[in-house]
């Protein structure tokens, strides 16, 4: 998982920027504690007065070991306080702290010397309440894994919709790894994608707030060219804990397997629909003219956008028709019916209805009543117009 360095809740082109209320830090409520060489507390902050109870009048001059430490743990504190000031290293660690209640506070300290300009001496203390700094590391800790491990498409963009977090699954959905999102736009990193609904969605969630959920979208990406995928992408809005806007989350979930399963279906609903309606609208007299019409206008309302009845002119003149089979030699046929389903050229191309006219074995009409079986062409080229419109227009 890749993660920006330059989110933030509001861009801005100055380097300093000042934070309201709210962070981390104010999270933590870090306190800091200065003393002299004698352990003599000399500077006091508000977060020591939230922490330790005790106000900076009642702790500034006092012994820092008999105002915050048990009897029990004073001389362990006066030894790691030496040994601080005798230039021994910083010390970092949990110590039991007693507040001014009497109670007893377990504290995340990290202690190091200072040295002011006249070669004095002090030791500062840094420290914040361990149950609080470990509720924020498991907090980071889990999600970390949380969205590095998911097995849905997750990524967060900040107000001006740029990437600044993308997980390992996205980087498998999109098939760019995540160094190619940061930074960018949708519309920037995914051109092979129809991102102007995308991104006019994350707009519209950070405008109003509102989550938009299972927003479906089909298209091919580097991770798979040659077959089409659908998606479903929810997005909502995220705050901090200020309550300001620093961006949109968006999670990201592999469909193409129901997508086409609920096609497949929606299909055959569809084919058994008109099935249905073409036994109660095809063939409802013996006019074989009549039942061509509604065959032609059946299929161009579902199926196409032009279609055309031909009969073969043995079958109109009585005679018996010839099982279907391997045959050679032309096919005189009557054209019956023709539909289009708006103004085409197409209609111009096909035989006139009543009129007779007799094809050739390559005409893709003449193979099929031939062989009994049906012809497909699934790109019309030139080569196929002349075995498929009628001779003025080959």
């Amino acid at each position: 998982m890749v993660m920006s360095g330059t989110f933030r809740a509001e861009p801005s082109p100055v380097k300093v920027v000042p934070s309201e209320p709210g962070g981390l830090l104010d999270v933590l409520s870090v306190a800091a504690v200065v003393l002299d060489v004698e352990g003599r507390i000399t500077l006091w902050s508000p977060q020591a007065q939230e922490l330790f109870g005790w106000s900076a009048e009642e702790a500034l001059g006092s012994r820092a070991a008999g105002l915050l430490v048990a009897e029990e743990y004073v001389d362990l504190v006066l030894e790691l306080f030496a040994k601080v000031m005798a230039g021994g290293g910083a010390w970092a660690g949990v110590f039991p702290v007693r507040r001014k209640d009497g109670s007893t506070r377990l504290v995340e300290f990290r202690n190091m010397r200072l040295q002011d300009e006249h070669g004095g001496v002090y030791a500062l203390g840094i420290a914040c309440d361990e149950a609080v700094l470990r509720d924020v590391e498991r907090d980071l800790a889990l999600s970390v894994p949380l969205v590095a491990q998911s097995p849905l498409g997750l990524a967060v963009l900040d107000r001006d919709l740029r990437y600044v977090l993308v997980n390992p699954t996205l980087e498998r959905i999109n098939g760019l790894p995540a160094a190619e999102h940061l930074g960018r736009t949708p519309g920037e990193a995914l051109p092979f994608l129809d991102t102007e609904v995308i991104e006019a969605a994350m707009r519209r969630v950070l405008d109003t707030g509102v989550p938009l959920l299972d927003q479906y979208g089909i298209g091919r990406t580097p991770a798979d060219p040659d077959r089409e995928h659908a998606w479903s992408g929810s997005y909502y809005r995220l705050e901090d804990p200020r309550g300001r806007v620093i961006g949109v989350a968006l999670v990201v979930v592999d469909v193409t397997d129901s997508y086409r399963a609920a096609q497949e279906a929606a299909e055959a609903r569809r084919r058994l629909d008109l099935i249905a309606r073409a036994s109660v609208t095809i063939g409802t007299t013996l006019d074989l003219e009549r039942t061509a019409r509604e065959l032609a206008r059946l299929v161009v309302a579902d199926l196409a956008d032009f279609a055309s009845v031909d009969v073969l002119d043995s079958v109109l003149e009585g005679s018996v028709a010839t099982a279907p089979g391997p045959r050679t030699g032309q096919a005189l046929f009557m054209a019956l019916a023709v539909a289009a389903a708006h103004g085409t050229a197409v209609v111009r191309a096909a035989d006139p209805v009543g009129e007779r006219i007799t094809y050739p074995a390559e005409r893709l009409v003449t193979r099929c009543v031939q062989t009994g079986r049906p012809v497909l062409v699934p790109h019309v080229t030139d080569a196929d117009l002349a075995r498929i419109a009628r001779w003025p227009y080959r």
